[in-house]
């Protein structure tokens, strides 16, 4: 992947990539599991001309804080306006408080900025738990919430907000024709007492299968049945239509199923979340029980860039390349299941397709 995004108004690292959400004006409600205890965390952000109010409450594990930075882009980016800073709490809590920007700057009427926030380790803002994006245009301020924490958030050393990339980041992914992937699996803290959900997840879109599933916790294939119908689908996003053009006309795309190639490849093109989208999938059909590895491989014939980072030769990600493995059983039923035999299931994992950069 790139960047993940988030189907939900939370959690940036995208398919292909995946990148924040901004929440304009609305609260971002994130709870991490269903399982097990867990931190809740509700976000608002209001942009005032010199500084900013940012607003907070639910729920914090012990040992888990609220960290965040402001910044002058609307997705977390662009040029930071105060520090990384710490909101240090503890259970239930409602927290406010207004910040002011890094001294001279101002944010003009109509301009929007900010809010990077992280739920990491108290002692540690890089372990990161969830992340997500609070955004809003400055049109005018307000005060802060009465009713709230009195504790203020302490400035953490020079630190920069960023999204997680470990494996303890999950996020929904989006998936084509407006869908979205797993829409029924929450994320699951690091650690969790008796057996994880995801062990014996069965999946609301059961059978659709992200091509880079082993690299995405959110993206796990969860119980299939040789019933379902199997979807195998892969995506990349760009700000623009035009980036997402010179995207198609240089991408390289290997994708494979147990080393064969995939046929009646469907494209399509959607515009969701103010990002440019192309879907790739294919439809196989009912597959016999056994093992299953999709080999994902993505280069470029000349740099491109996708109004986040750059990618292909000469540059820092000049490949992309993931995979995903899955199992498919019998049916519960047991009933009988004309299978497509467009693919044969391996007989022991083989793991030829991890990927080497």
């Amino acid at each position: 992947m790139k960047k993940l995004i988030l189907a939900l108004t939370i959690t940036a690292a995208l398919m292909l990539g995946f990148a924040s959400i901004p929440t304009s004006l609305a609260q971002t409600d994130v709870t991490p599991t269903t399982t097990g205890p867990s931190s809740s965390v509700d976000g608002l952000l209001t942009v005032c001309a010199d500084g900013a109010i940012v607003n907070f409450s639910g729920s914090l594990l012990s040992g888990w804080d609220i960290y965040f930075q402001l910044f002058s882009g609307n997705t977390g980016s662009g040029t930071a306006l105060s520090g990384l800073r710490q909101v240090q709490m503890d259970g239930a809590f409602s927290f406010s408080e207004r910040v002011a920007y890094t001294s001279g700057t101002t944010i003009a009427a109509g301009q929007s900025a900010s809010a990077m926030v992280l739920v990491a380790r108290e002692s540690d803002s890089s372990v990161v738990d969830f992340d997500f994006v609070l955004t809003d245009v400055q049109d005018g301020c307000g005060a802060v919430e009465s009713g709230t924490t009195t504790t203020a958030s302490v400035e953490v050393g020079g630190g920069t907000a960023t999204a997680s990339t470990a494996t303890s980041t999950a996020r929904h992914i989006l998936a084509p024709n407006g869908g979205t992937l797993n829409p029924n699996l929450q994320p699951e803290p690091l650690v969790v007492i008796g057996d994880r959900l995801s062990d014996h997840f069965r999946s609301d879109t059961a059978g659709l299968i992200f091509a880079e599933c082993n690299a995405f916790p959110m993206a796990l294939p969860g119980i299939i049945y040789d019933a379902d119908q199997i979807t195998v689908f892969w995506s990349w996003y760009t700000r623009t239509d035009a980036q997402l053009e010179e995207h198609l006309a240089n991408a390289n795309y290997s994708v494979k199923l147990n080393q064969a190639p995939f046929p009646n490849v469907v494209q399509s093109l959607e515009r969701r979340d103010n990002n440019s989208w192309v879907f790739f999938y294919v439809e196989l059909g009912n597959l016999a029980p056994g093992h299953y590895e999709v080999e994902y491989r993505l280069t470029w014939d000349q740099p491109v860039n996708d109004g986040y980072d750059d990618y292909g030769p000469g540059t820092d990600n000049p490949i992309q390349a993931n995979n995903c493995k899955f199992e498919v059983v019998r049916n519960p039923n047991n009933s009988a299941v004309a299978h497509s035999g467009m693919y044969l299931p391996m007989t022991v994992p083989a793991h030829y397709v991890e990927p080497d950069y």
